[in-house]
């Protein structure tokens, strides 16, 4: 703005900068606690002028601006007030339900609960779980199997019950190898997928750091192939010198293949690479870190099995075969859906593929798969209940898309009078934005607790996928802009005034 000092020198003012200089008055004594005007310049700006009748009501429009938008301000800070009071009693009530984390029961048992209808909680489930197709489809093959054959499985992956990323494995280098050579085309696909699985932007979060070693994965596996041997092999193939202790830890061993990529002028992912490119030349997974189906071996780290690994392995891919010939069927035929999803994992999004809890909750037929499904849904239905009730009486959402709203509202006074006029606004906005966050972590625990139960308290083989981001309140990825009934009589009222939106 102008300088207020040479406004108020001029003989002639307009009732527009008249105003102005007020705004600015008001707008520092509500920072700093002092006025600009003195008593006598606040005199000669408001009472001690002779204003024709247009000056008048130009000197009028201007003050019903400042006026509604003062009054605004009130009602803002109120419906501040009340939004964080409703926000802080829907709080203690998930405090009071996470005080119960080995009673999931006891959140059902609550009154209130009964006020969201048992259809609109069972909608608003299938909407946002599912089953991992690629998960299903694993266990589903696993369980049809002989009990003798899943137990010499469990001998041979530990985890089989839990992760398939052994089996997956191994199925993915038998498709690879079975005609006999590897194609480029092949060679590329295993190589990305042993990246895939050494290395995770989020490690480097997780450790504070920037540096590219730290986003790899020591002590994780490949089929047969431990990551830890593969460093080693690295360093000990490019002849890197160094001490023994150097290579028994973890940071000794990323350290000397960063050294290895710095001495090459590379990035270790291309060392990495096209150093497991040479090894597939050189007979990787023929000679060593063979896999299960050219074994036969019968010891594992639990004890014998009872065939061979190479019988088991055939057993294996036929019934998966089979599974997948199911599977593939109640796809055609649209009794269950399946879709992509994207999933943050350690910072990288991964697309996943998912049976929908839409299709699951409407299948017909008796099935294992389906039945756990749809008792997990009565199970999480209190949960569902919870996010509901605080989402039809908290409204937190339209509450802070209100306050948005009142601080848009005042752009156009802010440039009017040619001062930001929406620093309080944006106080309110930012102070129930910290409350919604600290509610948003009480409901992840509650998630939390409702999935450590399905884990631990109930027998089931096929745990349904959340999506977490649903049962939190998402302030500002809202296509829908929604507000109370406030925000748009201020808006009519500034439109009447000539000050548009």
């Amino acid at each position: 703005m102008k300088n207020i000092s040479n406004i108020l020198r001029r003989s002639k003012i307009t009732p527009l900068e008249r105003v102005t200089v007020l705004v600015h008055n008001d707008v520092h004594r509500e920072k700093t606690g002092k006025q600009i005007l003195s008593d006598s310049d606040h005199h000669a700006l408001t009472t001690a002028w002779n204003a024709s009748a247009y000056e008048a009501k130009e000197y009028n429009k201007y003050i019903n601006i400042v006026q509604l938008e003062s009054s605004m301000k009130m009602d803002a800070q109120m419906f501040l007030y009340r939004s964080e009071l409703s926000l802080l009693r829907n709080q203690r009530v998930l405090d009071h339900f996470l005080s119960y984390t080995k009673r999931l029961k006891h959140i059902s048992e609550q009154t209130f609960t009964k006020d969201i209808p048992v259809d609109e909680s069972i909608h608003f489930l299938t909407q946002n779980t599912y089953l991992r197709y690629g998960s299903l489809l694993h266990l589903f093959t696993f369980y049809n199997l002989p009990k003798e054959i899943r137990n010499d499985l469990i001998l041979l992956d530990g985890e089989i019950t839990g992760c398939e990323k052994y089996m997956d494995d191994q199925v993915f280098l038998y498709e690879r190898y079975k005609d006999g050579s590897l194609s480029s085309d092949d060679k590329n696909l295993i190589v990305d997928r042993i990246y895939s699985r050494m290395y995770y932007e989020g490690a480097k979060k997780i450790k504070k750091s920037t540096a590219e070693k730290d986003g790899f994965l020591l002590h994780a596996f490949f089929a047969e192939l431990p990551f830890k041997e593969l460093f080693t092999k690295i360093v000990t193939d490019k002849g890197v010198m160094f001490d023994q202790k150097n290579i028994d830890t973890e940071d000794g061993i990323l350290s000397l293949v960063e050294e290895c990529a710095k001495n090459r002028n590379i990035s270790i992912e291309k060392l990495v690479k096209d150093t497991l490119f040479e090894w597939l030349d050189n007979g990787l997974f023929d000679k060593e870190y063979s896999p299960i189906y050219l074994s036969k071996r019968f010891d594992t780290w639990n004890g014998n099995t009872k065939k061979n690994h190479k019988e088991l392995f055939k057993v294996w891919h036929e019934e998966l075969q089979k599974s997948k010939q199911y599977f593939e069927e109640l796809f055609r035929s649209k009794k269950l859906t399946k879709k992509i999803i994207e999933k943050d994992f350690l910072g990288m999004v991964r697309k996943i593929e998912v049976i929908t809890g839409e299709s699951l909750y409407a299948f017909k037929e008796d099935v294992d798969f389906v039945s756990e499904y749809k008792k997990q849904i009565n199970i999480l239905l209190p949960i569902s209940n919870i996010f509901l009730f605080i989402e039809k009486n908290a409204t937190p959402i339209i509450n802070y898309q209100t306050l948005c709203e009142f601080k848009k509202l005042t752009q156009n006074t802010s440039t009017l009078f040619d001062i930001d006029m929406g620093e309080r606004y944006t106080e309110f906005v930012n102070l129930y934005k910290e409350e919604v966050g600290l509610l948003n972590m009480s409901l992840a625990r509650l998630i939390d607790v409702a999935t450590e139960h399905l884990y631990t308290e109930e027998s089931l083989k096929y745990i349904v996928g959340i999506d977490e981001d649903c049962f939190k309140f998402g302030l500002d990825d809202n296509n829908k802009i929604k507000v109370a009934d406030i925000a748009k009589t201020y808006s009519d009222e500034f439109k009447k005034l000539d000050i548009m939106f």
